[in-house]
């Protein structure tokens, strides 16, 4: 991968809000009210120094882990040993039904190999375009005098790419109520319940809220309607739901089932959008307090696009702003821990597991891991670069690893990219936040939003005459 170098003295890094660890033993009652309140907060401290950490719960064992070679054990060497946890599939599978996210087994295989040609960057590169054009809309709308909350202007920007990358031409489509009713089921998704947290099979439906199940009805409606229109024409189109219609099983030649295309949809929304948003908002409040990355990147973009339309090429030749996603990431990956239990007996780099066992991937701690990275808690986008970058791919986890790794990689980056190098390329950004708080709800957000002060680069023509003059 290409990189840029930019080294600085240790002493002058950023080091930005992390989520203290857990510092002693807690009782379950304790541990339960953290889940629910704060994933983050269960943490223990001697998983940033250590890999392996397993004690009781709940009549089973529970393995914490936070190095690669345990995270390459779970998700690779022995995938098939492994499910999401009851935890997740209980908060996910009413909203995502079995879609590539939550589907295991065979339903996961056919899905996962029938879905990966629609995400081959020839396929992907046509959205550049319309990833610029929502940049675009994000400056118009971070350009005012008053501080912004940036996490709810990225969730707008993102969610209105994956709208138009997944519907191209809506028909008989309302897009607010559409909208209306994702928010509710993302929000339904983040809340964890203590009933969540009880030990129910996996099979035991999780009850929805009325606003919930409205909202769901609002957009399988939407989509259903979508899906009916589009296979009725003689080509679908080539947007994703297009793609979703037209692809098929390389071994069978089977295609993905209308309530499939369905709970996709709603998949790519939740996942390809949230998430995007979330290392965003993150990317912002690092540059923010860090002014040199900050120049830097704004040169970059001038070198790269200057003042036009930014190509999916581009995004590519964007060495630094990419490495400033990555560590962005890295310091905050928006699925900062990760359930598996096991369905079988199995072993985590030789240490026996039984049938039953919950392991917890910790992502967070993995990347802030005190042996395996220099200067763990600081913003070092250098870390990236071609002769820092670590050899070990199991070391950053942001997408994920083994055959479940997220599909959807490379569209995030570039859209990332874009977004990024795009406001930068217009507009400055400052610290505007109190105190910042990671907190989990599914992803990894600032607690009451991101605060940041913008404002215009003296020579943006198209800045207003009001925000010029702040």
């Amino acid at each position: 991968m290409l990189t840029q170098s930019l080294a600085r003295p240790a002493e002058t890094l950023f080091v930005p809000a992390s989520s203290p660890p857990l510092t002693r033993m807690v009782s379950l009652v304790t541990t339960a009210r953290l889940m629910r309140d704060n994933p983050m907060a269960i943490l223990p401290e001697p998983l940033f120094r250590q890999t392996r950490l397993t004690g009781p719960y709940l009549g089973r064992s529970v393995h914490q882990v936070s190095g690669p070679a345990e995270m390459k054990s779970i998700l690779q060497d022995n995938f098939s040993a492994w499910r999401k946890s009851p935890l997740i599939m209980r908060m996910l599978t009413p909203i995502l039904g079995d879609a590539i996210l939550t589907a295991h087994g065979e339903s996961w295989r056919r899905q996962r190999m029938t879905l990966q040609p629609a995400f081959l960057k020839r396929r992907l590169d046509r959205f550049a375009p319309l990833m610029a054009d929502a940049a675009d809309a994000a400056v118009e709308t971070l350009n005012t005098p008053a501080p912004v909350d940036v996490h709810h202007v990225m969730n707008d920007t993102t969610f209105a790419v994956i709208e138009r990358a997944l519907f191209s031409d809506v028909e008989g489509f309302d897009r607010g109520e559409v909208r209306a009713a994702i928010e509710v089921l993302l929000e339904e998704i983040g809340r964890v319940r203590y009933s969540d947290l009880a030990p129910f099979p996996e099979w035991a439906p999780r009850l929805m809220t009325p606003g919930a199940l409205r909202a769901r009805k609002v957009f399988r409606t939407a989509a259903d309607g979508q899906i009916r229109r589009r296979r009725a024409l003689d080509d679908p189109g080539a947007d994703l739901l297009g793609l979703l219609l037209k692809v098929r099983d390389e071994e069978t030649g089977q295609g993905l089932s209308d309530v499939e295309i369905r709970d996709t949809l709603m998949t790519f929304v939740a996942a390809g959008h949230e998430t995007t948003a979330i290392a965003l908002t993150w990317a912002f409040y690092l540059v923010a307090n860090d002014p040199d990355i900050q120049a830097a990147l704004r040169a970059e973009a001038d070198a790269v696009f200057g003042q036009g339309v930014p190509s999916a090429e581009d995004a590519s030749r964007l060495l630094l702003t990419r490495q400033v996603i990555e560590e962005a990431l890295r310091l905050y990956p928006p699925a900062p821990i990760l359930g598996r239990r096991a369905v079988e007996d199995t072993e985590i780099c030789g240490h026996p597991v039984r049938k039953g066992d919950v392991a917890l991937l910790a992502f967070y701690a993995l990347q802030r891991h005190e042996t395996l990275w220099d200067n763990p808690n600081a913003f070092d986008p250098d870390r990236w670069s071609a002769s820092r970058r670590p050899a070990d791919r199991y070391m950053s986890m942001a997408f994920g690893g083994g055959p479940r790794a997220c599909i959807g990689a490379q569209f995030s980056m570039m859209e990332a990219a874009i977004i990024l190098s795009v406001v930068l390329s217009r507009l400055t950004v400052e610290p505007a936040h109190g105190d910042v708080v990671p907190v989990m709800q599914v992803t990894l957000r600032p607690r009451g939003g991101m605060p940041l002060r913008f404002r215009p680069r003296p020579w943006d023509r198209r800045a207003s005459g009001a925000a010029q003059a702040v």
